[in-house]
């Protein structure tokens, strides 16, 4: 539906703030909002049963990074595997690479921190309403980083390499992708000598 957003996260008060500040100074209009993936996923879900499917769904979705138990970047990608006319911007308290690549990976088209100004979320809800994607200025020399190692990377090199990005430690990582410490050190190792860093520090430095 044209100028239709809807915004998931599990803080009250940014929401609410958020809606308010939207439909008072923009374009957009937030008939609904969630604390939540499954509400988000249930309410689009009924949706997809109704007689009027083309004109019901949003134009985009704007998704918290981190929410209770759980993080986005699942919802995102389920959003834009199974409905891909919703688009998606990610919006966060982390702007570190890692986590941009990961929200790029899910499908988002937009990532922002909540740090930035009201009217710089605007301006990346109508950048990406035109069909573009939309990154912080400040955001985008380190992606341009990223974005040359990525496409040497194999898919569990990309997932580590993330998820090192994302400053996680080696236990962390096993527990979210079902691997072995040695598996982890393996894979890290390949990755500073395809980089080209003595360590994860230097890694991290690199690409900050």
């Amino acid at each position: 539906m044209k100028n239709i957003v809807y915004i998931v996260d599990d803080h009250n008060m940014v929401r609410i703030g958020l809606k308010a500040w939207l439909e008072k100074h923009t374009k957009w209009r937030v008939p609904k909002d969630f604390a939540s993936s499954k509400e988000c996923i249930d309410c689009l879900n009924c949706l997809d049963n109704s007689l009027n499917v083309e004109t019901a769904f949003p134009e985009i979705i704007i998704v918290d990074v981190q929410l209770i138990n759980e993080t986005g970047f699942s919802l995102v990608k389920e959003i834009s595997e199974k409905y891909p006319q919703i688009k998606c911007v990610m919006y966060s308290m982390f702007d570190t690479s890692g986590f941009v690549l990961q929200a790029k990976d899910s499908g988002a088209k937009g990532y922002i921190s909540k740090v930035a100004k009201e009217e710089e979320l605007a301006h990346c809800l109508d950048v990406v309403q035109n069909g573009g994607t939309y990154l912080e200025q400040y955001m985008l020399e380190a992606q341009n980083k990223v974005d040359t190692i990525v496409s040497i990377l194999s898919k569990q090199e990309r997932n580590i390499f993330e998820a090192i990005l994302q400053e996680k430690t080696n236990k962390q990582i096993c527990d979210e992708f079902f691997i072995s410490t040695r598996t982890v050190e393996n894979y890290t190792s390949r990755l500073y000598a395809k980089i080209g860093v003595k360590n994860r520090e230097e890694l991290i430095e690199r690409f900050r």
